[in-house]
């Protein structure tokens, strides 16, 4: 999964994330430095920051505008013909609309959050007009993410991480098959591209 969160006028305070250095990841070596840095990176915080990706700071810009498309150029009543139908068939492509969730039952208070989240593969269904001129570009970010971000980090976390670690998400992957001492490619080959239920979520708040 992939995140983009558009920005907020609100003074809010920021997490200070671990930086993990993906240049390293190219050699075995490299991956080997990278190790306990991802693990203690996903015992503590389940989140990372990655640096010297591959993408630069215009083709990121360029990424954060397409993510307000979504929210910015479609309609209301757009958005309703490609709403998630989460409780259904329990998937998320598509729309959340805001207030899906409850937040505090007993006084119910309802999120703030509206996200729309497409499948890694953006040709797997339909979406909003707006949206459509941007597909090769969506698809592009995709690509990069999966195939030069999340790849390089589950070699780099195969076989190291202790059984308990199953428990992370997605990026935690690599650093499992390294303590398990399986094959340094099981947690790729498994987590594939074009596999089910691989989305990316815009989100706006």
């Amino acid at each position: 999964m992939q995140c983009i969160c558009l920005t907020t006028p609100r003074v809010v305070e920021f997490a200070d994330l671990p930086i993990i250095d993906l240049s390293k990841a190219q050699t075995p070596k490299g991956r080997a430095e990278l190790y306990p840095h991802l693990r203690d990176a996903l015992r503590t915080h389940s989140f990372l920051y990655v640096i010297n990706h591959g993408y630069t700071q215009a083709q990121r810009d360029r990424i954060f505008d397409i993510a307000g498309v979504p929210f910015n150029d479609v309609s209301p009543d757009e958005k309703k013909t490609y709403t998630a139908d989460v409780e259904e068939v329990g998937s998320y492509a598509g729309y959340k609309p805001h207030q899906f969730w409850k937040v505090d039952t007993d006084n119910q208070i309802r999120d703030q959050i509206e996200n729309y989240a497409i499948n890694l593969n953006v040709t797997k269904r339909p979406h909003p007009t707006a949206l459509r001129p941007f597909l090769p570009e969506l698809d592009d970010f995709a690509r990069h993410n999966h195939f030069n971000i999340l790849h390089p980090i589950l070699r780099s976390i195969l076989p190291r991480v202790p059984r308990r670690c199953f428990s992370l998400q997605a990026p935690s992957y690599g650093l499992i098959a390294l303590r398990l001492e399986l094959p340094e490619e099981v947690l790729v080959e498994k987590h594939n591209f074009d596999r089910t239920g691989g989305f990316s979520f815009f989100s706006c708040i």
